[in-house]
């Protein structure tokens, strides 16, 4: 290689290094855009001076050009854009995570793939109206309009050739809109960076399940007046059971078959119905004996071993428990009571506009040194077929 070709070789590297670096600290540009940027930066050489290189430079070929351009990128990082980043579903970005907490705190701990369904497997964990198994619908709208058959025609049996007689079903639109669910805090950077185990992994279960709490809350027990939800309790025409006239604690388990009765009456699917109560409910329950003097709990299947565990089922029905559930209803002369939630989950719709985001910003409050992290959510519940769902009221 002549000295001007090595002199010009030279050139085009340090030429090439300094595109690389520049690519490199440009935050803004997307992955796939920087990939492309960087196969093009590629030497263009003429049939000759290839020649030559393969002879006396071989490490110049394409793969070795790739490598290099690779091994300078990783080396020179892209810089951490001044704006604000979320964690959607358990996702903190890695380039936040760094500035936060540094290699060895949630960078190195976290990654986006391993955090994808994170905070959404986490949520579901929490929230007993997820658990239960209702349907999800996902919309990218404030609101979204669901048509819903109220009624079938009627048909009937006729003589041949007779005229079909004409029945029109009954249809109405339904319209959910989702609410925002949210829980924050202020957190010295300080917490963020010297923290073992690293805080914001904490504050992420913390906060995600304050946010799934929240949710059941207003899904089963809301008013429905903005910002709530109109949840199980206040929905028109379920069906209702009452324990007795001022309510008390359980003595059977009468008032749950009742519910699955009505359910069935109703014509909705009680096989596949869930029960929501609260804990205390089922700690009643689980003292309840099968006869008198007995040691035996009734819903035991042993033959009575203490030793034995107790399913959490009524009837063949899962039982769920949530301690979001008001302890302090009226009935009659009753006070301090509690319902119990019977109900068909796949004729339930959790509208969900955006999945649980955590949320990391640490430039709001800059100026106390601190970093706000929230956790959020919006969802909505629809109930078309109010007649799916049942209300044990007056439980002590």
């Amino acid at each position: 290689m002549t000295i001007r070709a090595a002199s010009e070789l030279a050139n085009k590297r340090a030429a090439l290094v300094e595109n690389l670096i520049t690519l490199a600290d440009n935050p803004a540009l997307p992955v796939e855009s920087r990939n492309a940027a960087i196969d093009a930066l590629a030497p263009e050489v003429a049939p000759a001076e290839v020649e030559q290189r393969a002879e006396v430079a071989p490490v110049e070929t394409r793969a070795a050009v790739e490598a290099e351009q690779r091994s300078v990128i990783a080396a020179n990082p892209v810089g951490v854009p001044g704006t604000r980043t979320e964690m959607r579903a358990g996702d903190l970005l890695a380039a936040e995570v760094r500035a936060l907490t540094g290699a060895s705190g949630m960078g190195a701990v976290f990654t986006p793939a391993e955090n994808a369904a994170f905070a959404i497997d986490f949520l579901r964990k929490r929230s007993v109206i997820f658990r239960s198994g209702v349907n999800v619908i996902r919309t990218t709208g404030d609101s979204i309009v669901i048509p819903h058959m109220t009624s079938d025609g009627t048909a009937g049996a006729i003589a041949e050739s007779a005229s079909i007689p004409l029945s029109d079903p009954n249809a109405e639109a339904l319209t959910a809109t989702p609410r925002k669910f949210a829980q924050g805090t202020a957190v010295p950077n300080e917490v963020l960076a010297d923290s073992k185990p690293a805080a914001l992994e904490q504050l992420s279960k913390s906060l995600i399940a304050s946010v799934g709490l929240a949710y059941d809350l207003s899904a089963l027990e809301g008013n429905g007046t903005a910002p709530n939800v109109r949840g199980l309790k206040n929905v028109s025409g379920i069906g209702s059971v009452t324990n007795g006239t001022n309510g008390g604690a359980l003595t059977n388990l009468d008032v749950i078959a009742d519910a699955l009765g009505m359910l069935a009456e109703a014509n909705a699917d009680d096989e596949s119905a869930v029960i929501v109560m609260a804990p205390r409910t089922w700690r009643a329950i689980m003292k309840l004996k099968e006869a008198t003097g007995s040691n035996k709990s009734l819903i035991q299947n042993s033959a009575g071993s203490a030793a034995n565990g107790v399913t959490r089922a009524l009837f063949g029905r899962p039982v769920f428990l949530s301690g979001n559930l008001s302890l302090t209803e009226t009935l009659g002369t009753g006070t301090n009571l509690s319902s119990v939630y019977v109900y068909v989950p796949s004729e339930l719709y959790a509208v969900v506009r955006e999945d649980a985001v955590f949320d990391v910003n640490p430039y709001i409050y800059g100026d106390k040194d601190q970093t706000l992290v929230t956790a959020k959510m919006r969802a909505d519940l629809l109930v078309p077929n109010p007649g799916a769902v049942v209300r044990i009221s007056g439980v002590a």
